[in-house]
């Protein structure tokens, strides 16, 4: 493995970008790089003003090229470490530190390939984006792509996502839709639980219907990736067990491929959800359900010349599924352009104490990035 790339993980890994936290000082390293490298910077605000996402582009400003896309945000690191997850350290043939899988090893791999080409061999563009809080449902990239909708200069052939995909490449990820359920009822003494309504019994009348919806999904064509799913996260309730419940809260979440609405899919929960809430308000509760957050499904026409082009840079199979969602489904939507999964590392590794990554996929990803230039974006003759 490179030491170059080890470098560019060890400063990424070092960067406590959590999300909900800054990346303002992680995003100021990667620009001075980029612009280094000759390229157009652009930093994008949001409503934080600790966070922002980066734009890159490299070569003409003109349509066509490659997208290159990930997010700089990483979960909290939790317990159970043997080292400092905030500093990469090698084991073996990995390097551990949080954020090494999902996702600052794709841009290591990246900087590196970038930083050892000629950029005036270019004749379509090489772009970058990274963007803030993915891991919270896809928040940041929101804020770039009335942008890159608007922008003439951006219209990449292909949208490459490095998320940890074990350099396979991936053609779709499901959706999803993250609520929270809240159910109230007048809080009273435990000895008219004959009669008096709790919160957490009619809560969980409502969870058994979830999980029926659940039971009745069909299977998928393939194991890990299901038409939908529901899940029920966190249930909260009640103050003592002498007392009838006054309130329970519950977060749940739908998953849900392109074909699959997930409001079609919840229909028998809002059925039961009416019912529960109309019988409530007779004593002066309700059932109420609120979208958190929410993000698209995506399928790319793997068809499609440009990643049929991807796929065979890759070598690595044919193109599969994704059981977790990205931020493609969003850029796709802003760009109109074929998105590819493909990313170093395994998802297993991520999210997890300990995260790792081993130098063989980030040495595949550097020299997939590099084959990705050259078929894309760079003349086939030496500059003059």
């Amino acid at each position: 493995m490179s030491d170059q790339v080890a470098d560019l993980l060890q400063q990424l890994v070092a960067f406590p970008t959590v999300s909900r936290t800054s990346n303002r000082e992680l995003l100021g390293w990667l620009a001075e790089r980029l612009e280094a490298l000759g390229a157009r910077v652009r930093v994008v605000d949001g409503p934080h003003a600790d966070r922002a996402n980066l734009i890159a582009s490299i070569g003409p400003q003109s349509a066509g090229g490659v997208m290159l896309s990930g997010h700089t945000d990483v979960v909290p690191p939790g317990d159970g470490w043997n080292s400092d997850p905030w500093r990469l350290v090698r084991r073996g043939d990995r390097l551990v530190g949080r954020g090494t899988a999902d996702m600052k090893g794709f841009f290591a791999t990246v900087l590196h390939a970038l930083e050892n080409f000629d950029a005036r061999r270019l004749i379509a563009p090489v772009h970058l984006v990274a963007s803030y809080d993915e891991e919270i449902g896809c928040r940041g990239v929101r804020d770039v792509l009335p942008l890159l909708a608007d922008d003439p200069t951006i219209c990449p052939d292909i949208i490459v996502i490095g998320e940890p995909t074990m350099m396979r490449p991936r053609h779709s990820h499901l959706g999803k839709q993250m609520y929270r359920l809240v159910v109230r009822a007048p809080e009273t003494h435990s000895s008219r639980a004959a009669t008096a309504p709790s919160a957490i019994a009619a809560a969980a009348e409502l969870v058994c219907v979830l999980s029926s919806v659940q039971s009745a999904a069909p299977l998928g064509a393939e194991p890990d990736v299901p038409p939908y799913s529901v899940n029920c996260g966190t249930i909260r309730g009640g103050t003592a067990t002498n007392v009838i419940a006054g309130e329970c809260t519950v977060d749940f979440e739908v998953r849900h491929d392109v074909d699959h609405d997930p409001l079609k899919v919840l229909r028998p929960y809002e059925d039961a959800l009416h019912n529960v809430d109309a019988r409530l308000k007779k004593v002066g509760g309700s059932a109420v359900t609120e979208l958190l957050s929410s993000y698209p499904a995506m399928a790319s026409d793997f068809a499609n010349p440009a990643f049929v082009r991807v796929l065979g840079l890759a070598d690595a199979g044919p193109a599969t599924a994704l059981g977790y969602g990205t931020e493609g489904g969003l850029l796709t939507t802003a760009l109109r352009a074929p998105v590819v999964i493909c990313g170093p590392g395994d998802i297993a590794d991520a999210h997890r104490p300990n995260e790792s990554i081993s130098g063989q996929q980030l040495e595949r990803c550097v020299r997939f990035v590099r084959e990705l230039v050259r078929e894309f974006c760079e003349d086939a003759k030496p500059a003059a």
